[in-house]
């Protein structure tokens, strides 16, 4: 039957008209649940320490009105960054570059477990293992990141055979903020030399990075993370270098070095941020990344680096407590007073030439040699003005080294100091027991004009019983084997005493005949020795003085023992 225009059509069956209310109601209820799909965050907050190197208690630092507040300062800090970002939306990561626990008596004591207690509280998303960090043994780091938290990442960490990351460790990590992801992936120092699993299963190395990292950049993105956090324990200058040759990577935080920077270094290769906290837990990175909310990317950034002194933020309790927990297991023997300083011996080129020059005085004391060397990279603390506890000596000399001796001739240490000589920094030896002079004009290999020992010239064959410690034989600036020197603990040398408690006994006994009878202590003699002399006759120093004038002769002398009271 035909209908015309003006009759109504007639009505559509129940079961379409149900059909169609259905597909109505199923529409209006996916346009409002995308509706209310949270968006990609457009912030982001990245916070960040490094090199802690065990110093979780309060302390003194050089420069600063209050002290350091350790831990706890550091916890309440992260927790009130992390309740306000909370507030706004914003999400927030904590991440560690590594060298978390050696060079403390709570962090050595416990190996490494104060700090992964401590972290485990604060609540880090992620560290990178640093090369310190090996120190204890490979089993050791295994235990700690078994116990830890978080993961700890080390992407170059390989196995020379199959080329996989060993499973204590991980290569890299994504956070996932809703829309928004995050990748995390971490490098350590390189270091070809193997080390061997525990029970026999394989040995790992420390590669190159920029293999691994590029493939675990191209990972992270068939993830799906928009942008990339690099967590890297191999200093400044390397990455630079990596953030010109690697692209992919938005932010680098940064370590070794143990370079406070203020700003972000922004390469102009790929646009990468570097930030570097500085270390010994007395500052607080945070990077604020604006991104853009089509891409996910960086579009902006803010940067602080926060002071973590005592009252910075109010302390966190549980954080606290276990501070104290590991102080009060350490013991009360590094709260011993052993000496005095009438002014601060800062970690300056001064300061830790005059506490290298202590350091060799103590050892040869220890040991009885005539001639002793040091390495001024051991030196990894201050002296500051008052009295000087035992865990002050131990902050400067946290490495546990032993104090050898060998018996080397004239000739050889004459080419030991001739060597130095010739070195970019040749200040990086300190010594005890030889007056030296030298033209710093002179061709490399040719710079002596002559060395003397007890106030006599070098004998070129008589033997010399010269002191060193392990650290200072072993690395570049006084490696044995660079010099072209035959020595090894099978061989020639053997140990003396720990140099901790080489130079603690120096400055205890120095304190004990002093006190209350000379007003001047002997390390404020160092220092007036060290700031009172003319340049070119500085405290046994290689320091490279002004141009040669007249005479063209520049004195280093170096006679040991205390110097003469002024």
């Amino acid at each position: 039957m035909r209908r015309t225009h003006d009759e109504p059509p007639a009505p559509a069956p129940r079961s379409n008209m149900t059909a169609r209310r259905l597909l109505l109601l199923l529409l209006l209820l996916a346009s409002g649940c995308a509706g209310l799909r949270p968006a990609a965050p457009t912030s982001l907050c990245i916070l960040q320490t490094s090199d802690i190197h065990g110093h979780i208690a309060p302390e003194r630092v050089a420069g600063w009105k209050s002290r350091a507040g350790g831990g706890a300062t550091l916890a309440g800090c992260v927790r009130m960054i992390r309740e306000e970002n909370a507030r706004k939306g914003i999400p927030t990561i904590l991440i560690d570059s590594g060298d978390f626990y050696l060079g403390t008596p709570e962090g050595d004591l416990s190996k490494g477990a104060a700090l992964i207690e401590l972290m485990n509280a604060v609540g880090y998303d992620a560290a990178a293992v640093g090369n310190h960090d090996w120190d204890g043994g490979v089993g050791n780091l295994i235990g700690l990141a078994a116990n830890a938290g978080f993961p700890l990442l080390g992407a170059n960490v390989v196995d020379p055979e199959s080329g996989e990351t060993p499973p204590f460790l991980r290569r890299w990590i994504v956070k996932d903020f809703g829309a928004l992801r995050v990748g995390v992936a971490g490098i350590t120092l390189e270091n070809p030399t193997p080390q061997e699993m525990p029970g026999g299963k394989g040995a790992i190395v420390c590669a190159e990075p920029e293999k691994p990292l590029r493939e675990s950049i191209a990972e992270l993105r068939r993830e799906g993370a928009a942008v990339i956090v690099l967590a890297s324990h191999i200093g400044m200058g390397r990455d630079k270098r990596l953030a010109r040759e690697v692209e992919g990577v938005d932010v680098i935080l940064g370590g070794h070095d143990h370079l406070a920077v203020r700003q972000p270094y922004h390469s102009r290769a790929h646009g990468t941020l570097i930030c570097h906290p500085g270390s010994y837990g007395r500052h607080l990175g945070r990077l604020d990344l604006e991104l853009d909310p089509a891409t996910g990317r960086v579009a902006s950034h803010s940067y602080e680096l926060i002071p973590l002194y005592e009252g910075r933020c109010p302390p966190d309790e549980a954080a606290a407590a276990i501070v104290e927990k590991w102080r009060a297991a350490a013991g009360a023997r590094f709260d011993e007073v052993v000496g005095r300083a009438e002014t601060d011996f800062p970690k300056t080129r001064a300061g830790v030439g005059a506490m290298g020059e202590m350091i060799t005085d103590a050892m040869r004391e220890a040991s009885g040699a005539r001639i002793a060397f040091n390495q001024r990279h051991g030196i990894r603390g201050p002296i500051l003005k008052g009295e000087i506890r035992y865990r002050d000596v131990y902050s400067v000399l946290p490495f546990d080294d032993t104090v050898w001796t060998v018996e080397l001739t004239g000739r050889q240490v004459r080419g030991i100091v001739e060597k130095i000589l010739s070195f970019r920094r040749p200040d990086n030896l300190r010594f005890s027991g030889l007056s030296v002079a030298y033209d710093p004009s002179a061709p490399r290999g040719e710079r002596i004009r002559g060395v003397e020992c007890g106030g006599k010239d070098l004998d070129p064959d008589a033997p010399y019983l010269t002191a060193v410690n392990t650290y200072g034989s072993r690395t570049i600036g006084f490696s044995w084997k660079r010099l072209g020197l035959p020595f090894g603990k099978e061989e020639q040398g053997y140990c003396i005493a720990h140099c901790q408690g080489a130079l603690s006994s120096w400055h205890r006994a120095t304190f004990a005949s002093t006190r209350g009878t000379r007003p001047d202590d002997p390390i404020l003699r160092y220092r007036r020795q060290l700031t009172g002399a003319p340049e070119s006759v500085r405290c046994g120093s290689f320091q490279s003085p002004e141009p040669p004038s007249q005479g063209d002769r520049h004195q280093r002398e170096r006679t040991g023992g205390l110097p003469p009271a002024e």
